[in-house]
């Protein structure tokens, strides 16, 4: 292995939160280890339903955006040679193979993972596909589509809390209070890369980069699912947990005895 990498099916219950970062206990479980390859243009929803995906199977959701800007702030040498991502560029393959290599062999990944956005180069792919062979974790692309106009948009409406990384939209999610966390009373922001200056850089970034890996991902035989980005999370949510009972991936988690 690569050095860093180390019956009838019932319908499933509908998962209905008021609010976007609503925390609910987890309803469903692997019937097998699964990878979800979440993809789609930054602000089309990939971290949101990765986010919520988490909540309802207790799978980590993994974004290597995150797990880079926490080094950033905290000066690390992965930190520092990712700077680049802070003005709309990617950091350099062999640090995210490394972060999600060490993310992934920590005992919570062991049931499922939810990889939001990676691997994002067609390097980073060559190298992770095998690895997820050898482990006997089955790869699930999803892909979620939106029109790059609509990107814009979202991403210039964007806020998130720094504290707790919960995500609001100004137009379509606005927090109860403005400007604060509903989740845990922070402040909100608007991400450096979410300025408008760079939102035209990042868009063209994953047009040429990382959109041909997703289609490159769906030509392999592996599952392949897109959904629409213009619907609610919570229906994108529950139209993807229903067709995870379809195809017999997840199964509703026992109830705990009160």
């Amino acid at each position: 292995m690569r050095a860093g990498f180390v019956d009838a099916v019932h319908r499933p219950n509908r998962i209905v939160l008021s609010q976007l970062n609503t925390v609910v206990a987890a309803s469903f479980r692997a019937s097998k280890p699964l990878a979800v390859l979440l993809y789609g243009a930054p602000g089309s929803g990939k971290g949101t339903l990765g986010r919520m995906l988490s909540q309802v199977t207790a799978w980590p959701h993994i974004s290597t955006g995150d797990l880079l800007r926490r080094h950033i702030e905290q000066g690390t040498p992965a930190g520092q040679a990712s700077v680049e991502i802070l003005r709309g560029g990617y950091a350099p393959d062999s640090v995210v193979n490394e972060l999600v290599a060490d993310r992934m062999a920590q005992p919570d990944c062991r049931k499922g993972i939810i990889l939001d956005g990676y691997p994002r180069t067609l390097e980073q792919t060559l190298q992770f596909l095998p690895v997820l062979r050898r482990l006997e974790i089955e790869p699930l692309l999803v892909r979620l589509v939106l029109d790059y106009t609509e990107v814009k948009l979202r991403l210039q409406a964007r806020r998130f809390c720094s504290s707790c990384g919960a995500i609001f939209n100004v137009v379509r999610l606005p927090p109860r209070k403005t400007g604060i966390c509903d989740e845990c009373g922070a402040g909100l922001t608007e991400r450096v890369d979410d300025q408008t200056d760079l939102i035209v850089r990042r868009i063209e970034h994953y047009a040429t980069l990382t959109e041909p890996v997703a289609q490159f991902l769906a030509e392999q035989p592996i599952r392949s699912w897109e959904f629409s980005g213009t619907e609610t999370p919570n229906k994108i949510l529950n139209d993807f947990l229903e067709r995870l009972q379809q195809h017999s991936l997840i199964e509703p988690a026992p109830s705990v005895a009160q």
